[in-house]
């Protein structure tokens, strides 16, 4: 009989250094926008915010105030896929300084390649606040290179210790199993099935 298990279903994470568990920023490409900075002193690996796991801190914004202006830094990474489909994600947390609101706590956005497969706004955020969530995309692709690329941005100037802290943890990029993958799982679950019927049966 033949048949995968769920575990040999899940591809491996086509990211290095995902969780930042190495404790550092190995395999991963730190940019800033043009008018952007990751705050003073900033990105650090630190603890994830809700436990668990180590994570990319930032305080993002503007150098200099452009009103509408989303500024702020990038992580990149460039992995190798095989040609089909991918499942990307990454968790993000923001939290408030302990002291001011803000009106816009970053804008977060999934990249691939150049292009934008999903994006959220936390907008407004108060001192003690703390929000989280994940983003999570999919793509076509072919065989080769890619970017996988996590943009952190604001349309405010970053102030030290005056401005909302963003986090990144959990990047992943995952292939999709192909259909006969799953072709060979099905009969393996089905043939299961009437086994232990069989040894149930009077």
């Amino acid at each position: 009989m033949l048949g995968i298990t769920p575990d040999q279903m899940c591809a491996n994470n086509l990211l290095n250094n995902g969780s930042f568990q190495n404790g550092d920023f190995t395999s991963w490409t730190l940019v800033t926008t043009a008018n952007g900075t990751a705050g003073v002193g900033f990105p650090i690996v630190t603890t994830w915010p809700l436990g668990g796991s180590n994570a990319a801190q930032y305080e993002v914004g503007q150098v200099n105030y452009i009103n509408g202006d989303f500024e702020g830094a990038m992580l990149l990474q460039i992995f190798a896929a095989s040609s089909g489909t991918l499942d990307l994600a990454f968790d993000w947390a923001a939290m408030g300084d302990g002291i001011h609101n803000n009106s816009d706590a970053g804008l977060f956005q999934l990249v691939l390649d150049g292009v934008v497969l999903n994006s959220y706004d936390v907008g407004h955020i108060g001192p003690n606040n703390l929000f989280n969530g994940t983003l999570s995309g999919a793509a076509s692709v072919t065989a080769g290179m890619h970017f996988f690329e996590i943009d952190i941005l604001r349309p405010f100037q970053s102030g030290q210790g005056t401005t909302p802290y963003e986090f990144i943890t959990g990047a992943s990029v995952s292939a999709v199993p192909e259909p006969y993958s799953l072709l060979l799982f099905g009969p393996g679950v089905v043939g299961l099935a009437a086994m232990l019927r069989r040894k149930i049966s009077p």
